[in-house]
């Protein structure tokens, strides 16, 4: 009998399928090459891995204080609100979609496909959540030091939307950092699983690389409003040269 009759053929294609590897997992092939670059592969990981979590939960309170230091104006509040309530159904139908979906692949007639439905059922609850952590900022702007101004024009309105899409993350760093760590894990678990059952690497690797983002995350969030938020800035600026004198 062949090892895999006891389970549905699709679970065996689902758990020893190795996908496409990307750039940035393949990056972390030296871990799995084994031999002496193997061994100092994993020893440079782990201390990394570390360092980011430890970076990125100092760095938490950078990100509030970043936003404190830079608020945004919006002509009238009621945009985001509408944004938000858009974004909401957007979450719940996505919510569906999945669910519908997971129930269409996994027929439930193996117990490994029931553990596999009830994993991935539990990650779309997870993103869920976050989903719905996001848009309950649009309707609390004043948690990311969104202000009113009767006389915001339209296209600044449209950059006070871009900044505020930038201070969602340094918002919600920790949660979503957590998101993609807990993300990783699962691809860790399931990429183990792979990798001894089919020897296939490309999951565990993509685990190990979204271990590796979600610790940085909230590192790479600080550094990219740094780099976008001035340039919104500007474009603030060029628009406020026709008010020049017209205040007085």
């Amino acid at each position: 009998m062949n090892e895999y009759e006891v389970i549905s053929p699709e679970i065996v294609d689902i758990v020893s399928g190795a996908g496409d590897i990307s750039f940035l997992s393949a990056l972390f092939y030296p871990v799995l090459a084994g031999g002496w670059s193997g061994f100092f592969a994993s020893l440079a990981l782990i201390p990394a891995l570390l360092i980011g979590l430890n970076f990125s939960d100092k760095i938490k309170n950078a990100n509030n204080e970043l936003i404190d230091a830079n608020p945004t104006s919006i002509s009238n509040p009621i945009i985001l609100k509408i944004f938000g309530f858009l974004f909401f159904i957007l979450v719940v139908i996505n919510f569906f979609s999945a669910v519908r979906e997971l129930v269409q692949i996994y027929y439930l007639l193996y117990f490994e496909e029931l553990l596999l439905f009830i994993k991935d059922l539990l990650i779309q609850i997870f993103l869920t959540i976050v989903g719905f952590a996001i848009a309950s900022l649009y309707f609390q702007p004043e948690r990311v030091n969104i202000t009113v101004d009767k006389s915001s024009t339209v296209a600044e309105d449209l950059i006070a939307l871009l900044t505020f899409g930038l201070k969602v993350p340094l918002a919600l760093a920790t949660m979503l950092s957590q998101t993609i760590i807990f993300y990783g894990v699962y691809l860790l678990f399931f990429g183990f699983i792979s990798f001894f059952i089919g020897g296939a690497e490309g999951q565990l690797l993509d685990g190990i690389a979204t271990l590796m983002v979600g610790a940085f995350a909230p590192l790479v969030f600080y550094l990219l409003f740094l780099f976008l938020f001035p340039i919104f800035n500007l474009y603030l600026a060029i628009l406020h040269i026709p008010k020049i004198g017209k205040d007085n």
